[in-house]
């Protein structure tokens, strides 16, 4: 598996580039060998054949979700380490994800719980898993995911067997009753829901289970442009992008 690097031009435009023999990065402002580019490294700088320079490093998780080859919306970086923060995640942790997409949530979850923890994602379009199985290989070397083809529907799921439970489905609804019965008493199960009605829904559905809301939340991030002595909010915003419903499991008595 080869390392993956981000190239930045002068304007702050991102490439991400996943360096083999032979191969040409090509830039509107010229072409870089991928031999210079190795031989750069993390934290150097190579220069097209036309001169222009580009700054190489190793992608963060952030940057890397965000340029990463997606055959699914991923889950914004925002919301993703909001999940992990409402799901109370830590190192040696189980958690049960549905679905997959483009596998931008998986790698959070997966770094979340290390490499003693262990994720099971389900995906039921095929065309979507194996995109995100691609992706998260080539970020993530550490062997805790496990990828399903399918839906929770389908699935053999063990009893309360699940530190935490994170939903991204059209319709969560469905399955929220096998998912909580999957999770550990006073553990939690954090929806990802991009409009109201899917809100509304699957509060609706929730009533009756072992199921107590505890949350129901969006992530803004106001970023701001600095070019000294000038500093502004960037012009183009990234805004609502969905509501994070985040539920807490009651022993039934």
């Amino acid at each position: 598996m080869s390392e993956v690097f981000l190239l930045k031009d002068g304007k702050g435009r991102a490439f991400l580039v996943r360096p083999r023999l032979g191969g040409v990065f090509h830039h509107h402002r010229g072409t870089v060998p991928h031999e210079a580019i190795l031989e750069a490294g993390p934290g150097g700088v190579v220069r097209t054949h036309l001169g222009e320079p580009l700054s190489v490093h190793r992608p963060t998780l952030e940057e890397y979700v965000l340029h990463m080859r997606r055959s699914a919306t991923p889950t914004y970086p925002k919301d993703a380490s909001a999940m992990v923060a409402l799901l109370d995640l830590a190192p040696g942790m189980r958690v049960l994800e549905a679905g997959t997409g483009s596998g931008g949530l998986t790698l959070f979850l997966a770094r979340a719980v290390g490499r003693e923890g262990l994720v099971d994602t389900y995906e039921k379009r095929p065309h979507h898993l194996k995109q995100a199985v691609e992706n998260v290989r080539a970020f993530w070397p550490v062997d805790n995911v496990r990828f399903h083809e399918g839906g929770l529907e389908e699935a053999e799921l063990p009893q309360e067997a699940y530190h935490g439970v994170a939903l991204d489905l059209m319709e969560p609804w469905k399955v929220l009753e096998k998912a909580a019965s999957a999770l550990m008493p006073d553990r939690f199960l954090v929806a990802y829901l991009p409009n109201v009605t899917q809100v509304l829904e699957t509060l609706r559905a929730a009533e009756g289970l072992p199921l107590r809301l505890e949350r129901m939340l969006e992530v803004a991030w106001r970023e701001w442009e600095v070019r000294l002595p000038v500093a502004h909010p960037r012009f183009q915003q990234v805004g609502h992008t969905a509501f994070l419903l985040a539920f807490r499991k009651w022993k039934a008595s």
